[in-house]
């Protein structure tokens, strides 16, 4: 049995409809990601440039965004930073790490050779970030110290 109420035409412009709705709702949603993109890298910039400062005052430059080429590139940010004082080039990467009052953005440094320090966390000052800073002995940044050489390729 057929039914004869059912028409190929009009199932084929309804879905043509949909189609078109959905690929103008796809393309909004990718300008929308394009265009914040730039402010994204601008203010990850000056949080990095803002910890920097924190713990030398005035001593870094922080320079161009540099483009992770892993999956880590959705959880970390990489800017070229000099030293006012030495002249010296490194990649500052701020990345999210958990800790004891949850995720948060930290700042490392890593030179030429590999080596990386921790330089604090972005938006956290006070008490708090005093406390965590001198807890060195935290596993977490000694993990993602020895991490972020192979996060950045080298």
């Amino acid at each position: 049995m057929t039914n004869n109420n059912f028409s190929h035409k009009t199932f084929f412009r309804n879905l043509g409809i949909f189609a078109a709705f959905t690929a103008v709702i796809f393309g909004i949603l990718f300008y929308f990601i394009r265009v914040s993109e730039k402010h994204w890298r601008n203010n990850l910039k000056s949080c990095v440039e803002a910890v920097l400062d924190e713990k030398e005052p005035n001593g870094w430059y922080v320079g161009n965004f540099i483009e992770i080429e892993n999956s880590f590139s959705m959880n970390a940010a990489c800017y070229e930073a000099r030293s006012r004082r030495t002249g010296n080039v490194y990649e500052a990467v701020i990345i999210r790490v958990t800790s004891f009052y949850g995720p948060l953005a930290a700042v490392f440094l890593c030179d030429e050779s590999g080596n990386t320090t921790f330089e604090g966390y972005s938006s956290l000052h006070g008490r708090i970030a005093g406390q965590l800073a001198a807890a060195r002995f935290d596993k977490r940044i000694d993990y993602w110290e020895k991490r972020i050489p192979v996060i950045l390729g080298r």
